[in-house]
């Protein structure tokens, strides 16, 4: 074997790097590229091997070893492109989802089946090619003519039937609407943004495209070698016909990218778990039953319960039913409901942050669940006469809780960043609860070239471990508590500006509403290096006018969100929400709401976010959660033809 021929054999193959990340469609598209260079010059020197004796063997001994180095890598690209699950692609995924648009489903089982055939091709290829000196020269030459006898079941026709397909006008119109979340629970399965999906969607139809090409050439080449015929022309066809192709469903796929949704967001789950599906203000604002003469200042029963607005004093005189009670340093928006009750006390605030489970009025009226309550807890209320003249009724009142140690209203404020020394930057986020403090918590990851996220670095940063009760740690600074005037919670979008990526969160005070900052860095794509020092907090640009202008989501006499039986239909960004009590007659206004989602968000395949969101989400008649949601980068503005002209020129050459 000649000189050039042991040169080549030294420096055609580099390692392949063991997979840590997940595949962008630009890994695919310079392993493409250089996988078909490499192939095209293999096939070039098998051919110009003149000056061997028995060359026939000798060629193809050079040719399958070059070719089994070459599956190697194919093999462990795919393994990264289905990295949700090996054996379950992104075709696979959406047809065991998909109910109702049947054309595209048609569309996509046949599309799975040439898939199969096509895979089917391939590993019979990679078969022959390790184990050559084991298999007739009759074997090799028969499957060739299979690969390439041009009937509906050959390589190039079932390829060429995907590539039309995948390029129909209205395909990806349909593909598309499949991601509808109104639709079904597509959206919520797949755990990947639309834009995504998308992505994984064109690497498998390039990967489809690359295994065609490399088992029609070698095809060729095998009956090249064994004397069939010269096959320059076919092969030479084959080339231009894979270049195009792959150019063209790239240029057919970019605008798709380009318009489809990148948000991700958690759907409602099958069953809520307190602090792992969600997360609630506690002992903030409670019903509660006081006694006219306890809130007037001077002990009389003259007024009417609706008087009692806003008041921080009440006294307590020889009544049972208020000694039984916790005392509340701030009573709000009284209310007389009838003259008798009867009262089920909940079993302690401490345990179940409630006042009472249930209260039931003379004239029939119900404020929330009934259910058994013991003797010693249930109390009857009448009301009786003060000085022979007055009533003395009990009014429904809302009570703003007391002491910093008793309440979860809580909602951090400094800032929680990715370690951008390490060059990590934020995959998902959460919200969890510590020592009373409510903390959207980041997880992060560190960046790689062009967009990757190594998976082995993934991790959820541990929230700041404070108490609100350390003096240090002071209010509207290091945390936002809810208070009765103070209870706002903007819903809103923050997009970093193109060039950066999110690297940390945070909320901040404006007016008297809480807000989401989001911290941007700027990084080089290509080379996935954070420029760290340039690292910006980052609001949305019109919130002051949003601010003053802004409209409320309106919360009322709404139930416990977890109480529903449906999922949440009722999205809502671009206003704001006010923590509030939960309606009387369904929960005699015992709870807090909205909730928020503590559900961990994040990708199926991590990968840096261009924004991050919170909203609301719900159903009619219940309080409905704070939900995060993350935007995933857009990759689109990257994205260029794998083979630009100059490259098919010197490609075709050789």
């Amino acid at each position: 074997m000649g000189r050039a021929v042991l040169l080549f054999l030294v420096i055609a193959f580099l390692p392949f790097v063991e997979p840590v990340s997940s595949l962008t469609v630009f890994d695919l598209s310079a392993t493409i590229t250089e996988l078909t260079k490499t192939l095209f010059d293999t096939f070039l020197t098998v051919s110009d091997l003149t000056d061997i004796v028995d060359i026939d063997t000798k060629k193809e001994k050079l040719l399958f070893s070059r070719l089994d180095t070459i599956t190697v890598q194919i093999g462990e690209i795919s393994q990264r492109i289905n990295q949700i699950d090996e054996k379950i692609d992104v075709i696979s995924r959406m047809l065991k989802n998909l109910r109702k648009a049947i054309q595209l489903e048609l569309v996509l089982h046949d599309i799975r089946s040439k898939q199969i055939y096509l895979n089917t091709y391939y590993g019979t290829m990679e078969k022959y090619i390790r184990d050559m000196e084991k298999y007739e020269n009759s074997t090799l030459i028969n499957f060739a003519e299979g690969v390439v006898s041009g009937n509906p079941s050959s390589v190039p026709f079932l390829m060429e039937a995907v590539y039309q397909q995948v390029i129909a006008p209205n395909f990806f119109h349909h593909f598309l609407n499949r991601f509808d979340r109104t639709d079904d629970d597509l959206f919520c399965t797949e755990k990947q943004s639309v834009a995504q999906i998308i992505h994984s969607f064109m690497n498998e139809l390039l990967m489809m495209n690359l295994k065609s090409y490399i088992v029609t050439y070698t095809s060729y080449m095998i009956k090249k070698i064994h004397k069939i015929g010269d096959f320059n022309k076919e092969l030479e066809d084959l080339n231009e016909e894979f270049q195009t192709r792959t150019n063209n469903l790239v240029v057919t796929i970019k605008p798709h990218m380009e318009t489809a949704s990148s948000e991700l967001w958690r759907c409602d789950p099958k069953k809520h778990v307190k602090d792992e599906t969600y997360i609630e203000v506690t002992n903030f604002l409670h019903g509660i039953i006081l006694n006219k003469v306890n809130l007037d200042p001077n002990e009389r029963c003259s007024e009417e319960c609706d008087v009692f607005t806003y008041t921080t004093k009440y006294q307590c005189h020889d009544n049972k039913w208020c000694k039984h009670q916790t005392t509340c340093p701030k009573i709000i928006n009284c209310h007389y409901i009838d003259s008798s009750m009867e009262v089920c006390r909940s079993e302690g605030m401490f345990k179940t942050n409630r006042r009472y489970d249930y209260v039931k009025f003379g004239n029939g009226r119900h404020f929330g669940r009934s259910k058994t309550c013991s003797r010693s807890r249930t109390t009857g209320l009448e009301t009786y006469r003060n000085w022979l003249v007055y009533k003395c009724s009990y009014c429904y009142c809302l009570c703003e809780e007391g002491p910093k140690f008793f309440s979860e209203r809580y909602i951090n404020m400094r800032l929680t960043e990715s370690n951008k020394t390490d060059n990590k930057v934020v995959t998902g986020l959460r919200f969890v609860k510590n020592r009373q403090v409510i903390h959207l918590q980041i997880q992060e990851g560190t960046l790689l070239p062009y967009g990757q996220i190594d998976l082995d670095t993934l991790r959820w940063v541990p929230v700041e471990d404070y108490k609100v009760t350390n003096s240090v740690y002071r209010p509207d600074v290091d945390y936002y508590t809810l208070k009765w005037e103070e209870r706002d919670f903007d819903l809103a979008d923050i997009m970093v500006k193109e060039g950066s990526i999110v690297t940390g969160v945070a909320f901040r005070k404006v007016g008297a509403r809480l807000h989401l900052q989001v911290q941007a860095t700027p990084f080089n794509f290509t080379s996935g290096k954070l420029r760290n020092a340039f690292s910006v907090l980052e609001d949305d640009p019109d919130i002051r006018r949003k601010h003053k202008f802004a409209k409320e989501l309106i919360l009322d006499r709404v139930d416990i969100p977890i109480r529903s039986d449906l999922p949440s239909d009722k999205f809502t960004t671009n206003k704001y929400v006010k923590f509030v009590n939960t309606g009387y007659d369904k929960d005699a206004g015992q709870t807090t709401v909205p909730f928020f989602d503590a559900q961990p968000l994040v990708s199926a395949i991590p990968v840096p976010l261009r924004g991050v969101g919170v909203f609301h989400k719900g159903t009619k008649d219940f309080g409905g959660f704070i939900t995060p949601r993350i935007f995933t980068y857009n990759f689109t503005k990257h994205l260029q033809p794998i083979f630009p002209q100059d490259t098919k020129e010197r490609l075709r050459v050789g």
